[in-house]
């Protein structure tokens, strides 16, 4: 298996079970059966074990989990999800993605901890971002990298940099790169365009000022850490209201999209996977929660109703009926979206990202 498609299963496997770990919790708590907890989706490969009335399995398809709870199929047994209160449903359905958000705020502790990429006061060039398919990219700069010289020469700010980047188009050129708080033995060379897209440069970088890797102890990390999951929840649901009101164009990408990013991010250092991985459970909360039948919050939706209703209850029959639907939808909308994360791979075009 390629290690980029072992990183994309690791990492979207692990936010996919931790988020079913908060539904298994739950219902433990609760004296719901849960009949099985699988890792992968079925089919079936093995049974792992068995612990009470809970099933432990591994199954064919690589990536996440699921956990399989008494329902409405037996609304009769006193350990049926479909026989506790509206709150405890509530909560069961609730407990998945808030286990997402206490991953995100972990993961980001934990890069914090390794060290961060920050601007720092210095000569040098920061690369703080860098296009696929361009000159650096196919010589191996990395965002987080600074560039020290070029051909011998010292590159103390960006006006230092565009004189002998300009000097030197279509030839090629020695960069003397810091990279992780040490200099790189051998030069990385490249060729920088005098003809290229209008929205890149002769290298193909984002630039600014130098980057260091700052670590934090223990006790800030985790602060900072909450604070970095508060901050991007914020970003990614005024992102979303932005779509929504057509402010800025739709830009989504599926699974596809996300082991082409996952790729390109672990290339980059364990910090930025550490960070990308939290990025990704933030996401899934958001997701889970939005009000689409099958989904966590679709479900909440009819929980609420319930509440509203004084304890009446949508006929499961027709609340069945309208996952179903849900399902089928989401379904067809993953497929657009794996269409067009195909052709932006295959033309070049960057995918959306942090």
């Amino acid at each position: 298996m390629p290690v980029s498609l072992l990183a994309f299963v690791l990492i979207f496997g692990l936010v996919v079970i931790v988020h079913e770990l908060g539904h298994f919790a739950v219902a433990k708590l609760a004296g719901v059966r849960v009949a099985e907890f699988g890792l992968g989706y079925p089919p079936r490969l093995v049974r792992i074990a068995r612990r009470g009335d809970t099933e432990y399995t591994l199954n064919a398809i690589p990536v996440g989990g699921f956990v399989r709870v008494l329902g409405d199929e037996s609304p009769n047994d006193p350990r049926s999800l479909a026989q506790k209160g509206p709150w405890l449903r509530a909560a069961f359905l609730f407990a998945g993605p808030a286990m997402n958000v206490a991953l995100a705020a972990l993961l980001f502790a934990v890069s914090l901890m390794i060290g961060v990429l920050t601007p720092i006061e210095g000569p040098g060039v920061g690369i703080y971002g860098v296009a696929p398919g361009s000159p650096a990219a196919a010589a191996g700069l990395r965002p987080g990298d600074t560039i020290l010289e070029i051909d011998g020469a010292p590159v103390s700010t960006i006006p230092d940099l565009h004189a002998l980047v300009n000097a030197r188009l279509d030839q090629e050129i020695a960069l003397t790169v810091r990279r992780d708080d040490r200099v790189l033995e051998e030069p990385i060379r490249l060729v920088p365009r005098s003809v290229h897209p209008e929205d890149q440069g002769a290298m193909g970088i984002v630039i600014g000022e130098p980057i260091g890797r700052v670590a934090y102890p223990p006790w800030e990390a985790v602060w900072l850490g909450l604070q970095r999951t508060g901050w991007t929840l914020v970003s990614i649901i005024a992102g979303l209201v932005a779509m929504v009101r057509g402010s800025i164009p739709p830009d989504l990408t599926g699974p596809i999209g996300i082991a082409r990013m996952t790729a390109e991010v672990a290339r980059t250092g364990v910090a930025q996977l550490v960070d990308w991985t939290a990025f990704l459970s933030i996401n899934l909360f958001i997701i889970n929660l939005l009000p689409i039948p099958a989904l966590d919050g679709g479900r909440l939706v009819f929980v609420a109703l319930e509440i509203v209703r004084r304890g009446r209850r949508i006929d499961p029959g027709k609340e069945g009926l309208v996952h179903f639907v849900g399902i089928v939808l989401l379904l067809a909308l993953f497929l657009v979206i794996s269409y067009f994360d195909l052709v932006r791979i295959a033309q070049g075009t960057p995918l959306p990202g942090p």
